[in-house]
């Protein structure tokens, strides 16, 4: 156990050349498959992770702009000013929790992703400005840090490794060319060598392995 802690410590400090109290936090956030962002009260952002600005850049529903969440209903953005307005009201009235969650449904029949806000009550010496947290949860894109393993174990691209994951989670090969706006056929290609690069022969041996792969975390 001494020798594997000693080797963990060298990699955090390989992977984090300055290990401070916030990188740390930053960079724990950034291995999350779910968009975190810390918020002040007037909606601008003190944080987000890596995640939350690629599943923004993936649905036309939401974008980060001007160090803010913008969405592109009125409903949406009134549903966050309330949650927000919540978050406010709970820091001069005694209460134990909040909780505002809503569904973004998509089309072509794909799972909706779901956003939540709760109030930050003590932020901590990392960021002590923000006073809510957002998180997104978009079940397509949860395996982001088994597509991290895939491109590091096998060598697969970007876009290869993003197929995986999407037919991992139950798309077919038809709804994801649609959905990123590229051709049935390059799909396929990049397919072809997904296999040539793992030597997974199906794709429900892709999926089986990848599934392996995909270590979700738990909230309870």
């Amino acid at each position: 156990m001494q020798r594997l802690a000693s080797n963990f410590q060298r990699a955090c400090t390989t992977a984090i050349p300055d290990p401070t109290r916030e990188s740390l936090f930053e960079h724990a956030l950034d291995l999350l498959s779910d968009g975190i962002a810390l918020l002040r009260l007037d909606g601008t952002i003190v944080y987000a992770n890596k995640a939350l600005g690629h599943i923004a850049s993936q649905n036309g529903d939401f974008r980060i702009d001007h160090n803010a969440i913008k969405f592109a209903t009125p409903n949406l953005r009134n549903r966050l000013a309330a949650a927000l307005d919540s978050v406010e009201r709970m820091q001069h009235v005694a209460a134990t929790r909040l909780a505002t969650d809503f569904a973004v449904p998509r089309e072509d029949g794909l799972p909706p992703y779901t956003v939540s806000v709760r109030p930050l009550f003590r932020a901590g010496e990392t960021h002590p400005e923000a006073a809510a947290l957002l998180l997104v949860h978009d079940p397509l894109q949860k395996s982001l840090a088994a597509g991290r393993m895939l491109k590091e174990l096998y060598g697969l691209t970007n876009g290869e490794a993003q197929l995986v994951q999407a037919l991992g989670s139950g798309m077919t090969a038809v709804t994801y060319a649609k959905q990123r706006c590229i051709s049935v056929t390059t799909v396929y290609t990049h397919l072809r060598r997904t296999r040539e690069k793992t030597g997974w022969k199906s794709v429900e041996e892709l999926t089986r392995r990848f599934h392996e792969l995909n270590v979700t975390l738990r909230t309870s």
